[in-house]
């Protein structure tokens, strides 16, 4: 009896042991897609990955279940059920009240909610969709409601690095078929870019640059705007906390091909917020990055010019000019011009 006693008391163990603890905390890994055209990647000038700082938003949605499932609402820590995270070092944290944002509406800086407290193991199909931010805009609705909205602002005037980068809006999306505790999500770029390099017409004789500035004209008007993306699965979102200013009513789209596609711009009124397309008809002016003297950078909407668009590089009392023959701007691909100068 002894001896079949340690017996069963050697498979008990042996059964506990090999029963791995359960991970009791969430694991949440991004890789960022390169532009077409170019061999790096976003969010360093001239880097390779998310730089210390950099934010996005994650949304929760459970298309299939008409309850509200764990992840999918933080019951008023956060407008419209949002996880706000940053890159810190070599993973994604969760904001603290000193970053400076007031993510609950008590009118005070504050921490956002922590994503990795929750137990997302639901037998229901998840869907976590996150895109970069840059801004907190606060606001009263016509009833006095106050909103508070963590958007992408794009910037025409893109000659700070702070303001070419929070134009580059990212978007990554990713489906579980239930809960999970380790969720990838592969950013991809959803507006195009301009790479614009200077060269010498005549190599014997140089054209000596002081201090230039570049520009284009002719692309659409959209500076300070929010840019949207499609989701498709928005429409079903079910936080308790969300209003007609927020998440469902702007990003939901008619079908899965403008999913994770750019479908227009916010459009804030006094009783709701929707999207509108990009009106390429209202023009406007966008200064470029500048690398260094022969090398420029610039993010523009996707879109299709009804006429061409052209760079001006000014120096002093220098003018330069080229007209662009391209008018089709496709998302997530970066065009390489190159502007002779003699």
């Amino acid at each position: 009896m002894s001896f079949w006693a340690l017996i069963l008391t050697g498979c008990a163990a042996d059964e506990i042991s090999s029963d791995v603890v359960p991970q009791e905390t969430l694991q949440i890994s991004t890789s960022v897609e390169n532009f077409e055209g170019e061999a790096i990647t976003r969010t360093l000038i001239d880097g390779t990955a998310f730089e210390n700082g950099d934010k996005i938003k994650l949304k929760i949605i459970c298309p299939n279940s008409n309850s509200v499932e764990l992840g999918e609402s933080t019951y008023g820590a956060s407008f419209d059920g949002f996880w706000l995270l940053k890159w810190n070092t070599d993973k994604w944290t969760t904001l603290t009240k000193d970053d400076g944002y007031d993510i609950n509406g008590d009118y005070s800086p504050s921490a956002s909610p922590d994503i990795y407290a929750r137990y997302l193991a639901q037998p229901t199909m998840y869907v976590f969709t996150a895109q970069t931010w840059s801004e907190e805009q606060i606001f009263l609705t016509g009833n006095g409601i106050r909103v508070e909205q963590y958007s992408n602002v794009f910037h025409a005037d893109q000659s700070k690095v702070e303001n070419y980068k929070a134009s580059d809006l990212m978007w990554g999306q990713t489906i579980m078929q239930t809960g999970s505790y380790n969720i990838h999500l592969s950013f991809k770029h959803v507006m195009s870019a301009l790479k614009i390099t200077i060269v010498d017409s005549d190599s014997n004789s140089p054209v000596v640059l002081n201090n230039p500035v570049m520009t284009i004209d002719g692309m659409p008007d959209i500076d300070q705007c929010e840019v949207v993306v499609g989701d498709y699965y928005a429409i079903k979102g079910k936080d308790v906390n969300s209003t007609a200013f927020g998440y469902k009513n702007k990003h939901q789209c008619t079908g899965k091909n403008e999913n994770g596609v750019v479908i227009g711009v916010a459009q804030i009124n006094s009783s709701n917020a929707t999207t509108s397309a990009i009106d390429v008809s209202k023009k406007s002016t966008y200064m470029a990055y500048k690398v260094d003297n022969k090398t420029y950078r610039l993010i523009v909407p996707p879109c299709t010019l009804n006429d061409k668009a052209t760079l001006w590089l000014r120096d002093g009392d220098k003018r330069y000019s080229l007209v662009l023959e391209q008018k089709e701007f496709k998302a997530g691909v970066l065009y390489n011009i190159t502007m002779k100068l003699k």
